[in-house]
Order: C-alpha cells, then structure tokens, then sequence
C-alpha cells in the first residue's frame, strides 16, 4: 500500500489524538517510529517523533482537517472545560 507522510508530532499522545480525529473522518492512518523497524522507539521513547501517514487519496482532506483545528474551541470536551 502506497503511502504519504501527512505530519511528524511530538509522541504518541499528539499521534493518537490525529489519529482519533482523522478515524471521525474515515481516514486510516498509520504512525511509524524513527529508526530501524521501531526499535529506536523501544529505546528511546518516542524522542525522535512520530510519523503519521495516509493513503494518497485522502491527504488533502487529511491536511485540511488538520489545518483548520482550533485547540482553543470552546466546543471541545475535555475535563475542565465544563461550564458552570
């Protein structure tokens, strides 16, 4: 399967959160480690990053979703953004 490199977040938590958010779209992602078949992972965390790709047919819409997130949206459920 051909893929593309869409974006390099900082660790598995950014990468599980874009790969969530892209799953809500129907877009399958895939995240890689650096270094020989994930191994540098094993040895040193995921201080090198984490590489999310996609199919080809799905990176623009992939990369708009990602563009047009606003981190600061009240609408966002997360513990402590209840209103009261």
């Amino acid at each position: 399967m051909d893929l593309v490199h869409l974006v390099q977040v900082y660790n598995d938590i950014e990468a599980d959160i874009v790969e969530g958010l892209l799953k809500d779209y129907g877009i399958v992602s895939i995240k890689r480690y650096k270094g020989t078949k994930g191994y540098m992972k094993v040895i040193m965390g995921t201080a090198l990053g984490v590489d999310i790709f996609v199919k080809p047919e799905d990176y623009k819409q992939a990369k708009e979703i990602l563009e047009n997130i606003d981190i600061n949206d009240d609408d966002l459920d997360y513990p402590g953004n209840e209103e009261e």
